[in-house]
Order: structure tokens, then C-alpha cells, then sequence
């Protein structure tokens, strides 16, 4: 990551700040990973005794604690802060994962991962707004993205526990890894002391000169004369002005206008698309999946899922540091296109070779697995945090981001609740129809998707305004991406 122009203050806040990120995101990745590990583990199921309506249950009941959420996840960063929004995510997660992991019985199982879920929302409100608030407007789209990457971490995690505690000869096995999903909240905690406010919340509460002095530090190297703080102070003070005098920051003010509209419909549409598009298949359902394949092996389907996080968290950290140069709509496009054409692959080789012992055919379909994801990673991990934040307006983004995560968990509850049943229905019919979402998916973000590459918060407003709320001779975009900026009428500039 390019780090000229910020000094040893701005490098340190940087650092921070990606720490928090990945704390804050690797608490969501645990969970996915956790259970697929805890899936594979006969113990686990034994002790529940699990039927296919129990498994699902499982996995699909911290997407209901995720969508209860949604009401009220939006408020506390608004009124309290980010920095108070992503303390609270790391207390109710460390409450679920305890009652999770010391769980008796399926019921208090089950409220264990409830309550994980609302920590879900929560953090996926707070955590993201937080990072794209406070970094500095030349690292803002590569540091959000990384927050989505960042998520493959508590996924590594997680799996290398599982592993680990195959070997425990009791209910331990299953419990330690349920048990310490509570590890990247407890981190999570610590840096908060440490580190700046957003100061987009700081201006909204008219506390300028905290906002100010903030910018100074963290993105002006001590000067306050520096040219890019003075613009940001600008863009955002005026930008934030303007919202106040025609935007609310409840719900029914994210349908109220037309341009509002156009935020939440592409808001939503990532929301399901992220979770639609055959990934959550192999996400929550690896063992299922490898068994289709022909691979059975615990320790292997255990390895399989330490390879896949490490793979994940490569691809999407490549494709946060070439968010910028890669654009969205584009990316969004190719990448989709890529796992359609993946999943009709996968779907032929399970027709033809499901419960042939074929060894080719299993590690032909492992290979399609890490390809798919290969492409998620590289484009939908780091944008399914960054774009909603960026289409979003500062008095939408953080109940539009709370609707963006129910509608995204309630897509994801659906998804993986059904998924056993489709699966046992028929696994190569259910590639096949998961590809062909896909290419829906395409004609739609060809459509309505906008590209917002290289521009600020306030200049993105711009684009779905149709007008620019801030007077200067030039913009942030054009200071910090040579030669990029948006016009007084929102038109793209190169």
C-alpha cells in the first residue's frame, strides 16, 4: 500500500485502523468458516443429533439475529459514534460466542449464534462506515475493501482451530472453536482508545474544530495549511451543511427522493446479489459439497477449508489494492460473469461424475471451487463493503447500510436454510440454477449500476444528485488521483 505524503501520525492512525478493521471484520469471517469446520467434526453432530432441519437451523439462525438487528444498528454510530458502534459489536459478540461455545443443548446453541448475529449488523454498520470516514481520501477505497478482505482472517482462524481441536476427545472439540470466536472482538477492543474519531460524525454534531484538528493530525502531517485538509475540511463541512437542510437520517428519508432511491436499489441489490450467487453454497456447506465430490475425508475436507480461507484472503487483499484501478461496475460485471460460467462447469462434472470414485472429476471440481472464489474474493469480498458506503450520502449511509445488511442476512437466511434441501434435491441442478442468477445479476448491474473509481464520499454524492454540494476550485479527487475529479454538474472528469 502507497504510503508518500502521510507522516509517522498518519502511518501509526493507518495501522490502527486497518488493525481495527480486521478485528472488527475477522469476527464475521469466523463464523462461516467455524461452521464448516464444526460440520465436518462428528462430535458435533452427534451431540446435537443433528437432522437436516436442525443443520439448518444451526447456520441460517445468526442470519435472524443479523436481520432483528437492522432496526437499531444504524442509531447507536449516529448518535454515539462509530467508535462507540464498533465497542458495542465487540461486547455482544463476546456474549454470544460464550453462551455458543458453553451451549448444552440446541437451544442454547442457537441463541448463542442469535446474538452473534446481532453483533453481525452491528459491526457490518459501524465497522465499514468507521474505516471509510477516517482514512485519508487516497487510501479511503483500497482500507474499505481491506475490511472486507480482512474478514478471511477470523475465516483462517477458525479453520486452524477446528482443525486443531479434531483431536480433542470430547465435546471440546466442537466447543473451543464455538467458544473462541470471542478472540477478534476482545482485540478489537483494545486499539479503540487509541484512535480518532470519524470526522463526518464530529462535523454532524457541529464539533468542527475537533473534526478539523483531526485532519490536521491524521491526514495534514501536523500542517494546517495543508492543501489536501483544507479541501476535505471544505467538501465535507459544506456537503454535510446541505444534508441538513433537506435530508433526515431516518428510514423513510432512504426512499423519500429519487436519487435516494436509485442509493438503496443498488444498495440492495449488492445486499442479495453477495449472497445469491452460488458462494454461500461452499461458504456454510463445504463438507456437503466435498462430499458430492467424492471427498470424505475429515482431515482433508479440514485441510480443503484452511486452503480455501488462505486463498480467499489473497484474492480479495490483490483486489483492495487494485480497487481503484479495477473500477466497480466493471469488476462487479467481469467477476459475475466468471463464477456463472464456473458454476455451470461444476454443475456438468457433478451430473456426470457424482458416486464414481472418479479421482480426476473430485480434484477437477476442488479446483472449480478455489477458481469460483477466486473471483468473488478478487471483486465481490472488498466491493460488498465499499460500494454501499460510497453510494450512500453521510445522512443515509448508516440506516441505509442497516437496511443493505437485512436485506443482505435476510437473503443469506433464505439462502442457506434452503441450501441442504436443494442440495439433497439435486446438487448439479443447484449449480446450475445459481449460474444462471448470475448472468441475471450481470444485465442488472449493466444497467443500473453508476462507477464511483477515485472520487471522495461528498464527490460521489454528485453522481446521483446530479449537482455537487460544495464550492471549490478543485476537489479532493483531483489533489490526490492526478487528473481525476467530478465537475459542478457530478460528470466525471479524466
Amino acid at each position: 500500500m502507497p504510503s508518500e505524503g502521510l507522516d509517522r501520525n498518519g502511518l501509526i492512525m493507518m495501522v490502527l485502523v486497518v488493525f481495527v478493521a480486521t478485528s472488527n471484520s475477522a469476527t464475521q469471517g469466523y463464523d462461516s468458516s467455524m461452521m464448516n469446520g464444526l460440520q465436518i467434526l462428528p462430535s458435533y453432530a452427534d451431540y446435537f443429533n443433528l437432522s437436516t432441519s436442525l443443520t439448518s437451523l444451526n447456520v441460517a439462525v445468526v442470519f435472524l439475529g443479523c436481520i432483528v438487528a437492522m432496526p437499531f444498528s444504524g442509531y447507536i454510530p449516529d448518535r454515539w459514534g462509530r467508535k462507540w458502534g464498533i465497542a458495542v459489536t465487540a461486547l455482544v459478540a463476546i456474549t454470544g460466542a460464550t453462551i455458543q461455545g458453553a451451549a448444552v443443548h440446541e437451544a442454547m446453541f442457537c441463541i448463542g449464534r442469535f446474538i452473534v448475529g446481532l453483533s453481525v449488523t452491528l459491526g457490518s454498520v459501524a465497522g465499514p462506515s468507521y474505516v471509510a470516514e477516517v482514512s485519508h481520501p487516497k487510501y479511503r477505497a483500497t482500507l474499505t475493501g481491506l475490511y472486507g478482505a480482512f474478514w478471511y482472517v477470523g475465516g483462517i482462524l477458525a479453520a486452524a482451530i477446528t482443525y486443531g481441536s479434531q483431536y480433542i476427545d470430547s465435546t471440546w472439540n466442537w466447543r473451543m472453536p464455538s467458544l473462541l470466536q470471542f478472540l477478534p472482538s476482545i482485540l478489537c477492543l483494545a486499539p479503540l482508545p487509541f484512535i480518532p474519531e470519524s470526522p463526518r460524525w464530529l462535523m454532524y454534531q457541529d464539533r468542527h474544530e475537533e473534526a478539523r484538528a483531526m485532519l490536521i493530525k491524521w491526514h495534514g502531517n501536523g500542517d494546517p495549511d495543508s492543501t489536501v485538509v483544507a479541501l476535505e475540511y471544505e467538501e465535507i463541512s459544506q456537503t454535510l451543511a446541505f444534508e441538513k437542510t433537506v435530508q433526515k437520517t431516518d428510514f423513510k428519508a432512504l426512499f423519500m427522493t429519487k436519487p435516494n432511491r436509485w442509493r438503496m436499489g443498488c444498495n440492495i441489490a449488492v445486499a442479495v446479489f453477495c449472497q445469491l450467487s452460488g458462494n454461500n453454497t461452499i461458504t456454510y456447506y463445504l463438507g456437503t459439497v466435498l462430499d458430492t465430490a467424492g471427498v470424505t475425508s475429515v482431515p482433508t475436507q479440514l485441510v480443503i477449508n484452511i486452503g480455501l480461507s488462505v486463498w480467499n484472503l489473497l484474492c480479495a487483499v490483490v483486489g483492495s489494492l487494485y480497487v481503484d484501478k479495477f473500477g466497480r461496475r466493471g469488476g462487479f460485471i467481469v467477476s459475475t460473469t466468471a463464477m456463472g460460467l464456473t458454476l455451470i462447469l461444476n454443475a456438468v462434472l457433478t451430473k456426470l461424475y457424482t458416486g464414481s470414485d472418479n479421482s480426476a472429476a473430485s480434484a477437477a471440481i476442488v479446483f472449480l471451487i478455489f477458481f469460483f472464489y477466486g473471483w468473488y474474493s478478487l471483486v465481490w469480498t472488498p466491493l460488498s463493503y465499499l460500494y454501499p458506503i460510497e453510494v450512500l450520502s453521510y445522512s443515509l449511509r448508516a440506516n441505509g447500510l442497516a437496511v443493505f445488511n437485512g436485506a443482505c442476512y435476510l437473503a443469506a437466511f433464505f439462502n442457506t436454510y434452503v441450501i441442504p434441501y436443494a442440495m439433497d434435491w439435486s446438487g448439479w441442478g443447484f449449480y446450475l440454477i445459481s449460474a444462471f442468477w448470475c448472468f441475471g445479476e450481470v444485465v442488472v448491474m449493466w444497467i443500473y449500476f453508476p462507477e464511483t473509481k477515485r472520487m471522495t464520499l461528498e464527490e460521489i454524492d454528485c453522481i446521483f444528485d446530479g449537482e455537487r454540494h460544495f464550492v471549490t476550485e478543485v476537489t479532493v479527487g483531483e489533489v490526490v488521483h492526478v487528473g481525476v475529479g467530478v465537475d459542478g454538474k457530478g460528470v466525471v472528469k479524466d
